[in-house]
């Protein structure tokens, strides 16, 4: 592991020495193809991202003046002369992740990851078939979903009318074929909930009412009904969406409750408690529809526990619904669908089915001609050492034995091999994932029908799998998630890029930020410090400043000055000091500076105004920017007295 390590990084110097008209040792042992091409697919990108940096500053601007300025004087120009392989600032994790994805989807090798990119193709190709030698219409997203889903395409004729006027309904007899509790359980049973949300963990039913039931304004739903109602009288239009609303509004408690009941009546009625959910006609009838449509054994459902959320809310919502024309409910249930089903971006498949994705990731097979397992785990660890430590000093409570012996209670690595290991051995195992989708049978052009197949799999899998919170930091789910966005991050950005996005955002988003005093105590001295030094000439960059502008300021000098913490621990190694210094050195520039750059490079061309002045006095204010760049006294970004934001934090060691 270390040798690879070492060959990645010597690469990148000897590539560096070569632009330098230097000769490689000749002596240096063969390698084989694919570590050759790995240490020179890094090279290329660490020296074009460097390059890139190099060209965005403007070195004619001082940074001691307007730092902001400087580093982001020659963006546009960079991105006109560079617009093909040019990357917009604040999309580099996520259009990395992407770009990644639809350059390797199709070498997909586990069952998962075979469905993912069938998938994926069938999303491109919508709306590109054609018949030879004849031009044939576009088919419209409506008359893709007639055609692709099975439960709609038995009733393709009817509903080719949809949405449907009273006059229709009435004409055509549709309420003994049309029905919305069966069509509403088929959809939630294929993971597109309309009117109940219910969803599993291991052996656990959760129903809860919709929370964020789609409710637009009259003239947004005509907007979204435009191209099936066509040439229809635009009154026909104004009632559906008006009814719609209504339905809407009154399931999501807008709206006074239903009074169609006599007051004896309701008061015999017996109210549902918190924990039971009184069934009626109706939701017996989609709770056996939905339960059937998911083919679930009987002696599961007996022996699952049951949990209705909010029951108060659910009776609400299904008593408006009992009192609603069938006619009405179909049609908002069929609008939903419709409205849920657009896929404007097929990358969505990758965010969809990300637990599928992760166990494609995890086996290694599309990102071993890059980086080696190994490698990757080694620098990850690497890198979340020191926040982990720091974070768990913090935040844990220290009673007088820790402060006797800190080192016999804190840990100083974190085990992230063991961690990731134990996920994937359990929630991305393998085996259990193909024995879920193995028997998976996708159509050809067919990208709806096949996304509900896997949508319905990801649905009953959860059933017998546990709740993981991929957002809980004792998760090794969220381990898992940081470490392959870093690694493949660590393929296209070079590693103040990883600090620049991943690491500052990592700090930001972290309760150790938060400080009340220190927040009023960044009020008062950013105020006195515009107060003093404001010129709209000679200092424009001291403008005042909103109590907003200074939180934001505030929170951005903490988490920077963690990072740049992070960045120096990092290059504390030997080798990855020797590596990175005489990179820099090569390019002119300095590891002391070049992260100040690289975070500032995130900010270019994006609400000048605001960020400008987040960065440069948040700069002008930390000591190891006037360290790193020197600036004299009668400097703008070197004022008299500077505001010590956390000074009377603990200092990182």
């Amino acid at each position: 592991m270390r040798w690879k390590l070492q060959f990645v990084l010597f690469a990148i110097i000897q590539i560096v020495r070569s632009q330098n008209g230097e000769d490689p040792d000749s002596d240096t042992e063969v390698e084989t193809d694919s570590e050759v091409e790995s240490s020179q697919f890094f090279s290329h990108l660490y020296k074009s991202n460097l390059q890139q940096l190099v060209k965005i500053k403007n070195d004619s601007m001082d940074p001691c003046d307007d730092f902001y300025a400087h580093a982001c004087g020659n963006f546009d120009q960079a991105m006109e002369e560079n617009a093909d392989d040019f990357l917009p600032p604040y999309l580099y994790n996520k259009q990395d992740r992407m770009n990644f994805f639809t350059a390797v989807v199709g070498n997909f090798e586990t069952v998962p990851g075979r469905l993912i990119s069938q998938l994926y193709a069938e999303c491109r190709k919508r709306g590109e078939r054609k018949v030879f030698f004849t031009p044939t219409r576009l088919t419209s997203h409506w008359e893709r979903m007639l055609e692709e889903i099975p439960f709609l395409a038995r009733h393709k004729e009817v509903l080719s009318a949809w949405p449907f006027s009273k006059h229709q309904w009435e004409r055509r007899r549709l309420n003994g074929q049309l029905n919305w509790i069966v069509l509403s359980a088929q959809l939630a049973a294929h993971g597109l909930p309309t009117l109940l949300h219910i969803y599993f963990a291991l052996d656990t039913i959760y129903v809860s009412p919709m929370e964020e039931l789609p409710c637009p304004s009259i003239a947004d739903f005509q907007s979204s009904l435009s191209d099936v109602l066509g040439v229809r009288h635009h009154h026909v239009s104004h009632i559906i969406s008006r009814e719609m609303r209504v339905l809407c509004r009154g399931t999501r408690g807008e709206l006074p409750p239903v009074r169609s009941l006599s007051r004896k009546a309701r008061n015999t009625t017996t109210r549902p408690s918190e924990e039971q959910l009184l069934l009626d006609e109706n939701t017996m009838d989609y709770f056996q529809q939905f339960f059937a449509a998911l083919n679930f054994s009987e002696e599961r459902l007996v022996g699952a526990r049951k949990f209705p959320l909010d029951v108060k809310k659910i009776s609400q919502a299904w008593e408006v619904l009992r009192h609603t024309e069938p006619r009405i409910v179909y049609n908002y249930v069929m609008w939903q669908a419709r409205e849920q089903l657009r896929y404007p971006d097929c990358y969505r498949v990758s965010e969809e089915f990300e637990r599928l994705l992760h166990a494609e990731y995890w086996q290694w097979h599309v990102l071993r001609p890059h980086l080696s397992r190994e490698v990757a785990l080694a620098s990850y660890q690497l890198h979340t050492t020191r926040f982990q430590k720091l974070r768990r000093s913090k935040l844990s409570r220290r009673d007088w034995y820790g402060h006797l012996w800190p080192a016999s209670v804190e840990k100083k690595e974190l085990q992230v091999a063991r961690i990731l290991q134990n996920h994937a051995e359990n929630y991305l195992n393998i085996t259990e994932l193909n024995e879920n989708y193995e028997g998976l049978k996708f159509e050809n052009n067919s990208f709806y029908g096949n996304l509900l197949i896997l949508r319905r799999a990801q649905l009953r899998h959860s059933f017998v799998s546990p709740y993981v919170d991929e957002e809980d930091v004792n998760q090794p789910a969220y381990f898992l998630r940081q470490f392959l966005h870093f690694v493949l991050l660590f393929m296209h950005r070079p590693t103040y890029h990883y600090y620049a996005t991943q690491g500052l955002d990592l700090w930001r988003d972290s309760r150790l930020l938060l400080d009340t005093d220190g927040h009023y105590t960044a009020l008062d001295c950013l105020e006195r410090q515009s107060f003093k030094h404001y010129d709209a000439i000679l200092a424009p960059i001291y403008r005042p400043l909103g109590s907003h502008e200074i939180a934001e300021i505030f929170q951005f000098y903490r988490s920077f000055q963690y990072s740049l913490t992070d960045y120096h621990f990092w290059l504390q190694g030997e080798r990855f000091a020797f590596a990175e210094t005489f990179v820099m050195e090569y390019f002119g520039l300095d590891p002391r500076r070049v992260l100040f750059y690289a975070v500032a490079q995130q900010l270019c061309n994006r609400q000048t105004e605001i960020f400008a002045a987040q960065l440069n006095r948040g700069y002008m204010n930390l000591p190891e920017f006037q360290e790193a760049f020197k600036c004299g006294a009668d400097r703008a970004m070197n004022p008299l007295s500077r505001c010590m934001i956390n000074m009377c934090e603990r200092p990182l060691t």
